[in-house]
């Protein structure tokens, strides 16, 4: 069975408008074991445009930074948390929101 995961990272750089956005990762992920999801990426989008512009002439940089490919194995569960690692050696912690509970 595969599902689909989708990350919103809002930021802003203060005094920087042109910094301030929002990057938005869709993936989707397939269980490979107890602990473990393979995760493949689908799309991942910058806004606003302006900010888009800055990086499109780095894009494979900004997905390889992101690492949208490989595996999570998750190490701890509850109701809103877990805690996991990834193939590439990174530590996550990824709690679930309010307003995406579905």
């Amino acid at each position: 069975m595969e599902s689909k995961a989708v990350n919103v990272i809002k930021f802003n750089a203060r005094g920087l408008k042109l910094l301030n956005g929002e990057l938005t990762i869709e993936a989707s992920f397939k269980i490979a074991s107890k602990s473990r999801v393979d995760v493949s990426h689908d799309n991942l989008t910058i806004t606003p445009d302006q900010l888009l512009n800055v990086f499109s002439k780095n894009y494979d940089v900004v997905l390889a930074i992101f690492n949208l490919e490989g595996w999570l194995e998750i190490t701890y569960v509850d109701v809103t948390m877990r805690i996991g690692r990834d193939d590439k050696g990174n530590i996550f912690i990824l709690e679930r929101s309010e307003e995406g509970t579905v």
